[in-house]
């Protein structure tokens, strides 16, 4: 294949599965996406995509030749970006990163201080969408990073561990139970506060309070950490939550933090990019940054 650009459309429909939004991503119109559709088709001999519902999904023989071809584009794409410089004291770059709001938090500060002298035109943008849509986010280059506990990837995830942690359980301070070591039936008689975690790893928890017969008593369920703390120290309501985001909301509002009787495995907060930018110059910049600045530096 001649044409660079049609594996580049080959790549925007196979992720999106959606000539409208493959035009999205690629800044084509779809007429043009057609057009160069068209030509692949014309070129395998194929249909490549068949129109299923409101999406295209791939036939048989795409499903085939589809490794191969993601494989050498981003081969392609990674000697070009090698061949690229990255200088993060004069790039105008904007970084878009897939974090949750107590990521914010935890990362953002740091992070933009480090970058007033060493890289200050930098910019950076964040969101928290789905688990699908950030993997595609990666895949198609519109997330550099995901930062969180992600521990079910697709192929061509990189990771990278920052620190790991575990949960602890937090009340306000007069709670009723604060003044005593929590069992597992003071928990299976208290209500509690959930975050949702959109197909995060942090889902298994909701899965390991439904096996000890606490799901029925979550009363409140929010999209976002920092909400939360406001509804626990004014409510008996328990949060079962990582214990760094415990530690930095105690002083603030006068939580008591206490050890879970539940057995739940460890957090582990790591850095997600894909294979198509591990070469890129700016991204490996954005990644050992990261690093440097977060690696074991949450102690718990």
């Amino acid at each position: 294949m001649k044409d660079l650009n049609l594996l580049r459309v080959f790549d925007a429909v196979w992720t999106t599965r959606s000539v409208s939004r493959a035009g999205e991503r690629l800044r084509l119109t779809q007429p043009a996406v057609s057009s160069a559709l068209a030509r692949l088709r014309k070129e395998f001999g194929d249909p490549l995509f068949a129109r299923v519902g409101t999406g295209m999904e791939p036939t048989p023989f795409c499903a085939r030749q589809a490794p191969a071809l993601l494989e050498a584009l981003a081969l392609v794409e990674g000697t070009l970006a090698a061949a690229e410089r990255f200088d993060p004291a004069t790039s105008t770059r904007t970084f878009v990163l897939h974090v949750r709001d107590i990521g914010e938090a935890a990362f953002l500060p740091g992070l933009l201080t480090h970058c007033k002298t060493a890289a200050p035109r930098l910019s950076f943008t964040t969101s928290y969408p789905s688990h699908l849509e950030s993997m595609r986010g990666l895949a198609d280059g519109s997330a550099d990073l995901v930062v969180g506990y992600l521990p079910e990837l697709e192929a061509g995830i990189h990771r990278r561990e920052l620190y790991n942690d575990y949960y602890v359980c937090v009340m306000r301070s007069g709670h009723p139970l604060a003044r005593k070591n929590l069992t597992l039936k003071d928990m299976a008689a208290a209500d509690y506060l959930l975050v949702d975690y959109m197909g995060s790893g942090h889902a298994m928890l909701e899965r390991r309070l439904r096996e000890a017969q606490i799901a029925r008593q979550v009363r409140v369920r929010v999209p976002q950490f920092l909400g939360a703390p406001y509804i626990v120290s004014a409510t008996d309501l328990l949060w079962i939550v990582p214990h760094l985001i415990a530690r930095e909301m105690q002083p603030r509002f006068n939580l008591t933090i206490k050890n879970c009787p539940l057995t739940l495995p460890q957090v582990a907060v790591d850095l997600y990019w894909h294979d198509r930018f591990h070469r890129d110059p700016g991204n490996k910049w954005l990644r050992q940054t990261f690093a440097t600045l977060f690696k074991g530096r949450f102690k718990v």
